[in-house]
């Protein structure tokens, strides 16, 4: 019996379309041998191509959606930037106003505005001047160069070779 995908539904779809897999296996014993009469058979009487195109949609759809809010997100860091530089710009202004009028303070009904003194930072002349105590050092695994090892037959201590699996591809025309 074929009954329609539904997006909101399709995790029962599958789960349902798996056991009409494990009854008709049940049932017809030799589809298990032949791929040919097992593809034809679920195509013809489950709605196992209606499910995988509506997954096959729904995955498009999410890739599509995940694409155009990147593209979305590059284009709001950009304008992030400009308004950043554009604040910058007009601190520098107001706070050339006030140092050319020689008043450190101005309140305003929106702000008020002051100049005050601000705190020394450290500036690194020479890196490699500096003792080691002051100098952070992070190292991470060059998984790489460990995985060339590792298939190479040589041991890595605190490393191995991950369990190969299967993994899904979809082509699009």
């Amino acid at each position: 019996m074929i009954k329609p995908a539904n997006d909101n539904f399709l995790a029962a779809n599958v789960a349902n379309l798996e056991a009409d897999f494990a009854s008709l296996l049940t049932s017809f014993p030799e589809l298990a041998d032949d791929d040919t009469l097992r593809a034809d058979v679920l195509e013809g009487e489950t709605n196992f191509h209606a499910v995988l195109t509506r997954i096959v949609n729904s995955e498009r759809d999410a890739d599509s959606l995940a694409k155009a809010v990147a593209g979305r997100i590059s284009d709001l860091q950009a304008r992030k930037s400009r308004a950043e530089r554009r604040k910058e710009a007009m601190r520098s202004l107001m706070f050339k106003l006030l140092k050319a009028a020689g008043v450190p303070r101005v309140p305003l009904a929106e702000a008020t505005i002051s100049i005050g003194k601000k705190a020394g930072s450290v500036e690194i002349i020479d890196e490699a001047l500096l003792p080691k105590a002051y100098v952070r050092v992070s190292t991470s695994p060059d998984k790489t160069a460990i995985k060339e090892a590792l298939q190479a037959g040589k041991k890595v201590r605190g490393a191995k070779m991950g369990e190969a699996g299967e993994q899904l591809s979809v082509r699009v025309a």
